[in-house]
């Protein structure tokens, strides 16, 4: 039995998770995280063979999570980066991860990377170790996200209908009860999907979360206007010039993906 130990801060994730790793026999779940703090000391305790390890953690970067278990433990365990934002792979690569999957998981997906773990794992010598060449992992690994990235349209509902319609399209999202509403320039869509599961549909490149009920489309900003106590207000170019609020938390953040 290969066992695995999942660390995401938010519990559907690591439901859903669990959910698909059960489906393969040979897999035991010994353990789940919702902090990297939380992880350091359970992966420690449980020594599972892998860790699934989403990069946005709450309370600690992920990347430096995973690499504080490779460096602290005898028999580290492979790790496995977990995000909805294929922004990051690179940085999953040089902390040497054996692999980078893209939120929504699938099954189909799992049982590749899975497939890679047994492999490693059946090795004599260190999971690190047993990797290819450096220019092939980083090929490997690439290749990887380009597959679980390709561009996906959204759907939306509109008059009693389905359609979908291109990410590009979006200004903005918003949480209206308890689902997400999309506004395109002029247009208005209601959505099936919380804002958490819309957020891990859209490209970690182009859209961001300003706010815990609003994700913006950058390249569709056309100002920021300074609000009470260091927090910001977006103006989006849709033909309302809608104001966003910006926590003050992602302010830095935002400045620094906007390019100042």
């Amino acid at each position: 039995m290969l066992k695995v130990f999942i660390v995401d801060d938010e519990t559907p994730a690591r439901e859903e998770l669990r959910y698909l790793l059960e489906q393969f026999s040979e897999v035991s779940v010994v353990g789940e995280a919702g902090s990297g703090e939380e992880a350091l000391e359970a992966v420690l305790q449980t020594e599972p063979d892998a860790v699934f390890l989403d990069i946005h953690l709450q309370d600690r970067d992920g990347v430096d999570v995973g690499q504080e278990l490779l460096e602290s433990m005898v028999n580290p365990p492979v790790i496995i980066f977990a995000s909805a934002y294929e922004f990051h792979a690179v940085r999953a690569f040089e902390a040497e991860a054996v692999d980078y999957i893209v939120k929504p998981f699938s099954e189909m997906r799992l049982e590749k990377t899975m497939n890679r773990v047994r492999k490693m794992r059946r090795k004599s010598e260190p999971a690190l170790d047993a990797s290819p060449l450096l220019e092939e992992r980083l090929q490997s690994l690439l290749q990887n996200v380009l597959v679980d990235t390709q561009p996906r349209r959204v759907p939306v509902e509109k008059n009693g209908k389905i359609m979908l319609i291109d990410p590009n399209e979006i200004v903005y999202a918003t949480l209206e009860g308890r689902y997400a509403s999309i506004y395109t320039a002029g247009e208005q869509y209601a959505t099936t999907f919380t804002l958490q599961e819309l957020e891990s549909r859209l490209s970690r490149q182009q859209f961001f979360r300003t706010h815990r009920a609003f994700i913006v489309n950058l390249s569709k900003t056309a100002e920021l206007v300074p609000w009470f106590k260091g927090s910001i207000h977006l103006v989006m170019e849709d033909h309302r010039k809608t104001e966003v609020p910006v926590s003050r938390n992602v302010v830095k953040e935002l400045k620094k993906r906007l390019g100042f």
